[in-house]
């Protein structure tokens, strides 16, 4: 859902306009389409120590708990 640190100026979870789909979708909305279509298949545990601050570690785990619920669905 994060690509390229995409996400680190935003502090909702549907971030920004993706801009890597045709017409208008939210970067929430098109990390769930990614995530029914594919899955979400983390191999790795994410640290905490990786993030700038407290903020964006807790946006980010907000974020992957989306994914992860549409993927159980």
């Amino acid at each position: 859902m994060d690509f390229n640190k995409a996400f680190q100026a935003y502090d909702i979870l549907d971030g920004a306009q993706c801009q890597t789909v045709s017409g208008v979708m939210s970067q929430r909305a098109a990390a769930l389409e990614g995530v029914r279509t594919v899955g979400l298949n983390q191999i790795a545990e994410v640290k905490r120590e990786w993030f700038r601050d407290e903020k964006t570690w807790e946006m980010f785990c907000q974020r992957l708990e989306v994914l992860r619920a549409a993927e159980q669905s």
